[in-house]
């Protein structure tokens, strides 16, 4: 997609991902685990769920966070890491700091050093990053404030009506990072104001899902694949 190109998909018209089914998942491999994270000298523990296809080389990762309600089991409740490590690819779902099983919590403002220091333990090189909701207090920081370098951290985003996205609307302009703008059309309210924000961004698509809510990858998780499936394949490894 050429810079300063914004378009909107249709997700009934893309093409469906591979099929999961019982032989695909055997081929997977499963990793539940706790790292030790650094942050301003305190170490948290962080609980990591992480998937990848036997006996092959990943593209690149896929870093799933999550919502305030919500944890790294509903994306496994939802296959997409079985999914994404289907399709060639590193699957990597956290669970944040004082949720699910990360019991540890932490000042605000150092969300972004969190996930820096998070990356380097897993060794995530310039992942996509999938980020709903409440974890855009943790994305948008660590891609944004430093607008000039974001392409260094980040090779795509995958933002699903994250919050914050007016604190960094005069940095957008200044970014070429490809960008999902995944949403559910009933989500009136931070839905349709990240949207309007992030369409700023130069390389974003807009990626609605029609009918679903403000968690659309829970209410439709069908369409949220095939939206990231022809996102992923769009980008350079």
């Amino acid at each position: 997609m050429a810079s300063g190109e914004q378009i909107t998909l249709d997700f009934t018209k893309l093409e469906a991902p591979p099929a999961l089914n019982d032989e695909v998942e055997k081929s997977l491999s499963a990793v539940s685990k706790t790292v030790n994270v650094s942050v301003s000298g305190k170490e948290l523990k962080i609980y990591v769920e992480e998937v990848v296809k036997k006996d092959s080389t990943p593209r690149f990762g896929i870093l799933f966070l999550h919502g305030m309600r919500f944890s790294s089991k509903n994306w496994l409740d939802i296959k997409s890491v079985c999914h994404v490590a289907n399709w060639g690819y590193r699957a990597v779902a956290v669970d944040l700091p004082g949720y699910g099983k990360s019991v540890n919590t932490m000042a605000p403002e150092l969300n972004s050093e969190l996930l820096q220091s998070l990356m380097r333990v897993l060794d995530l090189q310039r992942p996509v990053i999938v980020s709903p909701s409440m974890s855009g207090s943790f994305s948008l920081p660590y891609l944004f404030e430093k607008p000039g370098s974001c392409q260094d951290r980040s090779r795509g985003y995958v933002p699903v009506a994250p919050v914050l996205t007016e604190k960094f609307v005069a940095n957008y302009k200044q970014v070429e990072l490809p960008t999902l703008v995944v949403v559910g059309t009933n989500d009136k309210m931070l839905g349709a104001e990240s949207t309007k924000n992030l369409m700023q961004l130069p390389r974003a698509q807009y990626a609605p899902i029609e009918g679903a809510g403000h968690a659309c990858y829970l209410d439709n998780p069908d369409a949220f694949h095939r939206l990231l499936f022809f996102f992923l394949q769009q980008l350079k490894d």
